[in-house]
């Protein structure tokens, strides 16, 4: 497992690299949703009320509704958009598989993430 390297002397404990790249492209695509610099099309607008509905009995993004709302969009979700929302999706599937790269608050994050695309207007 790949991890990120903290400066020496620090006794920083850092995320795993899968972790932080799942970090970062959730973040990101939040924060570029919430200032207009990304938009949702209408198939990642309906990804994302997939997703959603799949997690309404428990509320939990789980690697495998993941894939099956991938699956859903299949190679058009890929390039619509420049596949952001799908590369962030993607990027969840590894973490959300190992309970070792599972960081804090990461999914709830990502269920920000899912609720604010489905709620969009493509």
């Amino acid at each position: 497992m790949s991890t990120t390297t903290a400066p020496p002397g620090t006794g920083l404990l850092l995320e795993p690299a899968a972790t932080v790249r799942a970090r970062s492209g959730v973040e990101e695509l939040l924060a570029d949703l919430a200032t207009g610099g990304w938009r949702p099309t209408p198939l990642e607008v309906r990804v994302a009320a997939l997703l959603l509905t799949s997690t309404a009995g428990d509320g939990q993004l789980t690697s495998r509704r993941i894939r099956a709302a991938l699956w859903e969009g299949a190679v058009t979700l890929v390039h619509d958009n420049g596949g952001r929302f799908a590369q962030a999706l993607a990027g969840l599937v590894p973490v959300l598989d190992d309970p070792q790269l599972t960081a804090p608050g990461l999914p709830g994050t990502a269920g920000e993430l899912v609720a604010a695309v489905a709620a969009a207007s493509g």
